[in-house]
C-alpha cells in the first residue's frame, strides 16, 4: 500500500511521525518506526509535492501529522524517538490508524478525535471512497467548546504559536485528566441518579462461537445487575472497600450450569472519565475468572480464582492480542462496553417509570429527557460532523467506525490548515453544491 502525504497546511513546519508494531510489518519504505520526519523542511521537496511512503503489511499503525513551537521542536531534537505526549501543551496536531496484516488481507483505516482535535486531514483511497470532516479544524473545536458547555476561557483550549510564526489551536477532551472534570461532571450526577433509582441494568453478553479469540468458545449470557455496593460478594478479592463499588452484575449458569460469574466496577472502573474515554486502566474485578490470558506470559491461559484490578477493555496484550485473548475475556468485556455505551448515550432510566434496562431493548430506554441530559456532548458533536468515530460510539451498532481501503492501493492524506474551506469535500457525507444545470459540482 502507498500514502502519499500532501501538505495543505501552507507550513514546511509540519512534522510526520510513524508509530506501529514491528510485528507482522514488513515492506516499510519511506519511514521507521517511532520517527520524526519534516520532509517540505529538511529535504528538497517543495509545499505542492507530496511525500510518498509505502509497506506491505502494517500492525496498528499510527500516522501522525502535526506543528510545535520552539519547546515542542527542542523536546523532537532531544528525544526523536518518543512520541508527543497526550498531554503536552506545545504541539497541535492529528493522526489516523491503519492496520493491514497479510493474514487478513484487509486494511482497516480510521481517524479518531478521542483525546483532541487539532489539526485535521481528508483521505482519498484508491477506490474513490473519502474520510474526513464536515467542518474546519477551527470551527469543530468552537463547536465542541459551546456543545459541551465549556466556558470561552476554558483550560482545555491550546494555543501556540508555532515555530513557523503561525499561532495553531487544539481543544483537549474528556480524556485528558487535566481537564476532563470540566466535561464529566454530568456523569458522576448520572451514576448517582441509576443508583438512587434502583435501575435494574441487564446486558446480553456477546457470544464468542466463531471468533478469533483462544480458549473455550462460549454462547451469549445475561448479566444482571445494579448501581451501588452489593450486600455480599465471594471471599478472596483485593478490594479493600466495598463501597469502593459503583455497579456490580451476575450471571447465573455462566459459563457452564450451576456456575455464577460475577463483574465488580469499582470508581476506578467506572467514572466520569472512564465512561467518556470507553476504557479504564483498571478497576474490574471478576470472579471466577474462567479462562484469562497471562498478564506476564499472554499465550499461556490462567483459570479460576479472581481476576482482579483489571481493565473494562480486558484483553490480552502484544503483537498476537486478538489471539491470546479468551473467549470469556472477550465476552465479560462486552458487558463494559455496552454498559458505558448507554451511559455515553443516556439510554439507561433514572425515573420510576424507567427502571427496568435491557441494552438494545428499546422499549425500556430513557425518556428523550433523560437521554438529552446526558448524552456525550463530546462524542456527539464529533461523530455529527465528521468520519471520527470519536469515542467509538458512532455507528449504526455504536461501534468503531473504519474504512477498508484497498490492501494494494494507494492513500492520498491531505493535511489541512484549521481554516482550510475544502475541509468538508473529503467528508464521506459531502454533496457537492449544485451548479447552474441542477447538477452536483465536481471537486
Amino acid at each position: 500500500m502507498t500514502i502519499n502525504f500532501h501538505n495543505k497546511t501552507g507550513s514546511k513546519d509540519l512534522y510526520l511521525f510513524f508509530d506501529y508494531a514491528d510485528a507482522l510489518t514488513s515492506g516499510v519504505t519511506g519511514f521507521s518506526n517511532m520517527s520524526y520526519l519534516q520532509p517540505w523542511k529538511d529535504g528538497t521537496l517543495a509545499l505542492d509535492s507530496a511525500y510518498t511512503c509505502s509497506f506491505d503489511w502494517i500492525n496498528s499503525g499510527t500516522f501522525w501529522f502535526l506543528m510545535t513551537n520552539e519547546t515542542g521542536a527542542n523536546t523532537i531534537t532531544n528525544h526523536p524517538n518518543t512520541a508527543m505526549g497526550t498531554a503536552d501543551p506545545n504541539w497541535v496536531g492529528g493522526f489516523f490508524e491503519l492496520t493491514s496484516l497479510e493474514s487478513d488481507n484487509m486494511a482497516y483505516f480510521d481517524v479518531t478525535n478521542v483525546d483532541q482535535v487539532g489539526l485535521v486531514c481528508g483521505a482519498k483511497f484508491s477506490d474513490g471512497t473519502r474520510c474526513g470532516y464536515g467542518e474546519t479544524a477551527n470551527e469543530l473545536i468552537s463547536g465542541l467548546i459551546n456543545g459541551c458547555g465549556l466556558s470561552a476561557d476554558t483550560s482545555a483550549k491550546v494555543s501556540i504559536k508555532g515555530t513557523d510564526g503561525t499561532t495553531y489551536k487544539k481543544l483537549w477532551g474528556p480524556t485528558v485528566a487535566q481537564v476532563s472534570s470540566q466535561y464529566s461532571g454530568a456523569y458522576d450526577a448520572y451514576i448517582k441518579a441509576i443508583k438512587d433509582n434502583i435501575t435494574k441494568l441487564t446486558f446480553n453478553a456477546d457470544s464468542t462461537i466463531g471468533s478469533p479469540h483462544c480458549g473455550t468458545q462460549l454462547g451469549s449470557f445475561k448479566f444482571t445487575g445494579y448501581f451501588g455496593a452489593p450486600k455480599m460478594m465471594p471471599a478472596g478479592s483485593s478490594i479493600t472497600d466495598m463501597n469502593d463499588i459503583v455497579a456490580s452484575f451476575e450471571a447465573i449458569d455462566c459459563p457452564k450450569k450451576g456456575d455464577i460469574t460475577y463483574i465488580y466496577l469499582t470508581k476506578e472502573a467506572l467514572n466520569g472519565g472512564t465512561i467518556m474515554s470507553g476504557s479504564s486502566s483498571g478497576g474490574m474485578y471478576v470472579y471466577p475468572a474462567f479462562e484469562y490470558a497471562n498478564p506476564t506470559t499472554p499465550s499461556k491461559i490462567e483459570k479460576g480464582g479472581w481476576a482482579n484490578d483489571v481493565s473494562l477493555n480486558w484483553t490480552a496484550t502484544g503483537a498476537n492480542a486478538v489471539k491470546d485473548t479468551t473467549c470469556f475475556q472477550a465476552m465479560i468485556s462486552s458487558v463494559g462496553r455496552d454498559l458505558v455505551t448507554a451511559m455515553n448515550l443516556g439510554y439507561i432510566g433514572v425515573t420510576k417509570k424507567h427502571n427496568d434496562f435491557v441494552y438494545q431493548d428499546t422499549t425500556t430506554y430513557a425518556s428523550a429527557e433523560t437521554q438529552k441530559k446526558y448524552i456525550n456532548e463530546w462524542n456527539k458533536y464529533i461523530t455529527e460532523n465528521s468520519d471520527s468515530y470519536g469515542m467509538a460510539y458512532s455507528d449504526g451498532t455504536h461501534a468503531k467506525v473504519q474504512f477498508h481501503p484497498p490492501v494494494n492501493g494507494t492513500i492520498d492524506c491531505f493535511v489541512l490548515s484549521q481554516d482550510d474551506p475544502s475541509t468538508d469535500t473529503y467528508w464521506s457525507k459531502y454533496v457537492a453544491p449544485k451548479t447552474k444545470s441542477g447538477k452536483g459540482g465536481g471537486n
